[in-house]
């Protein structure tokens, strides 16, 4: 567990571990065991809960909760509007990305199918046929259809 995920089960949680989900405590427990600075932290973190215990509560005046709650109304945060240029350019990025992978399928099923249509040369059993012989029957080869192949088998 790193520092960071400790610290957020403090935020989240609180400094007693017995409130922490239980797979998680198991790896702060863990991590407790092996680093010292978190020991430390823990035990600062029970220290400062235990004084803020100690504290009378306060309730909070009229004039703060009005002014708590006009923060929002007092500081919008803005949203800006998408620029058709935007849109236009998020949808070409995606309709490209689907076309260029429909071609690339596309590709390979056309080469796969048009590499059984061409009849190759068969040797008998003491002869090799030579790379010069399959360009020349390659080149002489009219072209065929599914039938002639079949016919050519």
């Amino acid at each position: 567990m790193t520092k960071r995920e400790f610290l957020d089960l403090l935020d989240r949680y609180g400094a007693d571990p017995s409130h922490w989900p239980a797979p998680l405590r198991l790896a702060a427990d863990r991590a407790l065991a092996t680093d010292a600075a978190l020991r430390a932290l823990l035990a600062t973190e029970q220290a400062l809960e235990a004084a803020l215990a100690d504290l009378p509560g306060v309730e909070a005046s009229p004039d703060l909760r009005r002014a708590v709650m006009d923060i929002p109304l007092d500081h919008p945060r803005g949203v800006t509007a998408k620029s058709l240029a935007s849109t236009l350019l998020a949808g070409w990025r995606r309709w490209t990305a689907g076309m260029a992978t429909v071609t690339a399928a596309g590709l390979i099923g056309f080469v796969l199918g048009y590499g059984q249509l061409v009849p190759l040369p068969m040797a008998s059993a003491g002869e090799q046929v030579a790379a010069d012989d399959l360009v020349s029957m390659l080149g002489d080869t009219p072209y065929l259809d599914a039938g002639d192949a079949e016919n050519a088998e």
